[in-house]
């Protein structure tokens, strides 16, 4: 800031300039030459520590506003990381993309860019305007009877730019989600043909920002030439009455030559305040958006939450109502059950009955409603996060890798596991056989989401990274549904020597996965319908013998 006052009263030395050379040199019948040198002199001086000044002040203010804008990347990284699944289930994928990306740019803009030019240009046109009045206050009074007309435009379009860029970040969010989805499904876009239906839905989102940043454009284009020409028939009106004055003898050449040259420099400061104003306001926008994300709320422990020192895996559903949308009726109802530690529990029932619903409430993703889950008898409202996250590990139906190397992907269920133990997990996981045979083994990147690697292989590296963790309570999503039958094998071998003494919840379909359990619940409609053994519910004859014989019988 200091720097910025010193390039802004930089150029007012000018001012001081002219009357010197007309009146003091030019007018004068000595013409003193020394004197013009001095006055050149000091010009060139005052103008080379202004620029100077200028080059530090906007390289310091540039760099501040970097580091803000890095630090509240990471902040909004965080936050993301933090917001609880059911407040992170009502966004877009691209909405958060959007804040990213746009939105941060629009705040990079305005504080690396626009900030430290309008502090300059604002000190210029205040030191402008101060000596004006100092001059001649009669014709800065006159000057300013336009102030309140460019006020009001610049202040008229300054709300149309920041409504209009609301849109069209909008629009960029819109168009990205669009992206990111068709992208992902890409197989599926093929495998229906769709390409032209999808390019045709993206040109359409495209078409709407298109429109809606050209309405920014125009806006921000406009407002330049219009406040141009508002302050243009100031500055000749200014003249003409300047002109009157000298002629009648008020001031003398020097100060007239002064006064416009006072004019100009507070001219140009107000033309380019209307476009820094926008821009301003451009970044107000996107820090608006951002700090939507950073005012979310974040998962939190209640206090004196505690953290149990050793984890049985006894878990307890009593009177469990659940559901994701307050406006929506209920997933789970009332739902009561009891899972003993280290047993190994299936959870069957048809579609949409609530099975997911319930091993999304083990590892605290949702809260209940009402009713409660207990942890070795403690609730998992009272328990910390931290604990109880460390003693679950989830296996999903689609595996999902990170864009790192086969070790790295393994390394992600414990971060401190040495490469010995990172190679035992995948012995464990019957994934050694085909790591070894990779081009850099452990060391071979699988590319994003682990394309680079067949469904079986990142399968096993999920198991393995499971396998790591050594987690006392075990969620499966059917880990085997959609593998060929040598994969299939593999991992099924692999669950024989991970589940022994953990407690684990398996989504069942396949008749191989539910008898490798030792208890059943039906879950139909949101509730616990029947339990027991494979045995001894076929002998029951109830749901899960009607389920059974619908799906697996020959």
């Amino acid at each position: 800031m200091l720097l910025g006052i010193i390039a802004g009263v930089g150029p007012l030395a000018l001012t001081k300039a002219f009357p010197l050379v007309i009146d003091g040199v030019i007018e004068n019948p000595k013409h003193p030459i020394g004197l013009l040198i001095w006055v050149l002199a000091g010009v060139f001086v005052v103008n080379l520590v202004s620029n100077l000044a200028t080059y530090g002040q906007s390289y310091l203010t540039a760099w501040s506003g970097q580091r803000l804008i890095a630090s509240l990347r990471v902040r909004l990284f965080e936050r993301t990381m933090h917001v609880p699944m059911s407040e992170f289930d009502k966004w877009r994928p691209g909405e958060f993309m959007a804040r990213f990306s746009s939105d941060l740019t629009l705040m990079t803009d305005a504080l690396s860019v626009a900030l430290p030019q309008f502090f300059v240009t604002m000190v210029t046109l205040v030191g402008s305007v101060a000596t004006m009045f100092y001059v001649d206050w009669l014709l800065s009074l006159f000057l300013f009877v336009f102030a309140p007309l460019v006020n009001w435009v610049v202040a008229s379009f300054t709300r149309m730019i920041a409504a209009s860029t609301k849109r069209a970040q909008q629009r960029t969010a819109d168009l990205s989600s669009n992206l990111a989805e068709v992208l992902q499904a890409e197989r599926i876009v093929k495998a229906f043909g769709r390409e032209d239906f999808e390019t045709r839905r993206f040109a359409r989102s495209n078409d709407d920002y298109f429109g809606a940043y050209m309405k920014v454009l125009q806006l921000g284009q406009t407002q330049t030439p219009v406040v141009a020409m508002i302050v243009t028939v100031a500055l000749l009106a200014v003249m003409c009455f300047s002109v009157r004055e000298a002629i009648v003898g008020r001031l003398t050449s020097g100060q007239v030559f002064q006064f416009w040259t006072l004019v100009v420099l507070a001219i140009n400061p107000l033309n380019r305040l209307a476009a820094f104003i926008g821009d301003l306001s451009k970044g107000l926008v996107g820090a608006e958006r951002v700090f939507e994300i950073l005012d979310l709320p974040i998962e939190t422990d209640v206090p004196g939450a505690v953290a149990p020192e050793r984890i049985a895996g006894e878990i307890r559903f009593e009177g469990v109502t659940f559901g994701y949308k307050a406006e929506a009726p209920p997933v789970l109802h009332d739902l009561s059950a009891t899972i003993s530690a280290g047993e190994i529990v299936a959870l069957v029932g048809p579609s949409g009955a609530g099975k997911t619903t319930i091993v999304n409430l083990v590892p605290r993703f949702y809260q209940p409603q009402a009713g409660r889950i207990l942890l070795d008898g403690l609730d998992l409202a009272t328990l910390r996060l931290d604990a109880l996250r460390a003693a679950i590990a989830i296996v999903p139906q689609e595996p999902l890798l990170f864009s790192g190397t086969v070790a790295e992907n393994i390394r992600y269920g414990r971060l401190d596991a040495t490469q010995a133990e990172i190679e035992a997990a995948a012995r464990e996981a019957n994934a050694e056989e085909f790591v070894l045979d990779l081009p850099l083994g452990y060391d071979t990147p699988v590319g994003e989401r682990g394309m680079r690697l067949s469904g079986g292989q990142r399968q096993r590296i999920s198991i393995a990274r499971a396998v790591l963790r050594d987690p006392r309570i075990l969620i499966l999503d059917e880990a085997t549904s959609a593998l060929d039958s040598h994969s299939e094998r593999l991992i099924e071998a692999a669950l024989d020597r991970l589940l022994p003494g953990r407690t684990t919840l398996i989504i069942a379909h396949r008749l191989s996965t539910i008898r490798r359990a030792n208890k059943i619940l039906f879950i139909d409609a949101g509730r616990v319908v029947e339990a027991g053994t494979h045995d001894a519910l076929l002998a029951g004859g109830g749901a899960y013998a009607a389920l059974h014989a619908a799906q697996f019988a020959v």
